[in-house]
């Protein structure tokens, strides 16, 4: 993952950002998180779609 940002859609039933934002960070940061998490579902939140594909990208490496 490296520098780069991940950039989500905000949709009006999303994920968690600041649980997504932390998530990545971790990630980011060479820490494993362990399972696929499982963030809570709020009003303008992340696109679930493109958190979940993205996660699925980064765990297949």
């Amino acid at each position: 993952m490296g520098d780069e940002v991940e950039w989500f859609e905000l949709t009006r039933r999303g994920y968690d950002r600041v649980q997504v934002d932390e998530y990545f960070a971790r990630l980011a940061g060479g820490t494993d998180p362990g399972d696929p998490p499982q963030f809570d579902i709020v009003r303008r939140g992340y696109d679930r779609d493109q958190v979940d594909s993205r996660i699925a990208q980064l765990r297949a490496r």
